[in-house]
């Protein structure tokens, strides 16, 4: 089950859920905060770690600067 990020659009509040990819949008359980119906998905970004491998490219094992392929 993926984790998806909710905005609250009556109070603001962040939070996250595990939901099934079928109910992603669904809106079934509301805020933790105030309760309110009316959440929106976020978009989030993936985080991850990106190194070079010294035995396919002959390179070192220190991970770009940005963590990114290229930069």
């Amino acid at each position: 089950m993926p984790l998806y990020e909710y905005i609250c659009r009556d109070c603001n509040q962040g939070f996250e859920a595990l939901v099934p990819t079928s109910r992603r949008d669904d809106t079934e359980d509301g805020c933790p905060q105030c309760g309110s119906a009316r959440v929106a998905r976020r978009v989030s970004l993936i985080g991850g770690h990106i190194s070079r491998s010294s035995a396919r490219t002959g390179g070192s094992s220190e991970p770009f600067s940005c963590g990114a392929p290229t930069c």
